[in-house]
């Protein structure tokens, strides 16, 4: 709710989905992910919305996904007319540090890429339209007000955002 009625724009939060989205698909600990992590602290997306999309594909990458990354990332590497152009991409400066010479990180990075261009403009559109049509019939809702005071949803909040309002 929180991050719908936020002052971000639509895009930024479409933004943060597409970078967590590709962020949860590449391991955590590749030069690529701290790499992505760096651009949301840089660029004006909203954190929250880029840590929800993350955990969200990190775990359904860790439970489905991850053997699609790996014959993704094979199928790209191995053919030999590709040889060339990776041995020319994976030795470019920066490139070189997000480890995409391995199967699972390049799989998942070209995945992320797709799933996070696919996301972008379903999530602007849906956050466009419940900031136009349902913001202020759910603010204003008798129900919604009650049970963001409930003391478990309080809890809730000081847990996962640290905020005790």
């Amino acid at each position: 709710y929180k991050v719908l009625s936020s002052d971000s724009t639509p895009s930024a939060i479409a933004f943060a989905v597409a970078f967590g989205t590709l962020a949860g698909c590449v391991p955590v600990t590749s030069g690529l992910a701290l790499f992505l992590l760096l651009c949301v602290l840089v660029f004006r997306v909203h954190v929250a919305a880029f840590l929800f999309a993350w955990g969200l594909t990190r775990l359904l990458s860790t439970l489905v996904l991850a053997r699609v990354f790996e014959s993704f990332g094979e199928a790209l590497l191995d053919p030999e007319a590709l040889h060339g152009f990776w041995t020319w991409v994976l030795n470019l400066p920066v490139v070189a540090w997000f480890g995409l010479s391995q199967y699972a990180i390049l799989g998942g990075a070209v995945v992320g890429l797709l799933l996070g261009v696919a996301l972008f403009f379903p999530v602007r559109l849906a956050v466009t339209s419940y900031r136009r049509w349902l913001h202020d019939r759910v603010s204003g809702n008798r129900f919604f007000r009650w049970l963001t005071n409930f003391w478990v949803v309080k809890l809730l909040r000081f847990v996962f955002g640290g905020v005790c309002s």
